[in-house]
């Protein structure tokens, strides 16, 4: 279980760590050979974006209480989520990616969509 900080900024896995707030040893959410392989497959962007989505689904685990102990992730699942959104509009990646399907059969003569309304 590797973990670096610099601090300095000068490398890309730090960046990630800065852009997440994931800068402690003592407790850290995220390993860098996890950072390393999500900057292997996009931008600093997307692997601060992936590793916010990570850590929510680590804290969306299920609410436990033990004698005295409780934990409860819910806050801090919100706390995230906002954090996530504000990422997002940082590095210009949005949440929902979508595409047309049109409704008619590739293989078809059709040029448009049909009309549904009432009454046609």
């Amino acid at each position: 279980m590797a973990f670096t900080w610099v601090g300095d900024l000068s490398t890309d896995l730090d960046k990630v760590r800065f852009y997440i707030g994931d800068t402690d040893s003592s407790g850290y959410y995220l390993e860098d050979a996890t950072i390393t392989a999500l900057l292997n497959a996009g931008s600093v962007g997307s692997a601060v974006i992936a590793g916010i989505l990570y850590i929510i689904r680590q804290l969306n685990k299920p609410d436990f209480k033990a004698d005295w102990l409780q934990v409860t992730n819910a806050e801090a699942v919100k706390g995230w989520e906002r954090h996530l959104t504000a990422m997002r509009q940082e590095f210009g990646i949005p949440a929902i990616a979508a595409s047309v399907v049109h409704v008619y059969r590739a293989d078809s003569y059709a040029t448009s969509e049909p009309d549904y309304s009432e009454g046609a």
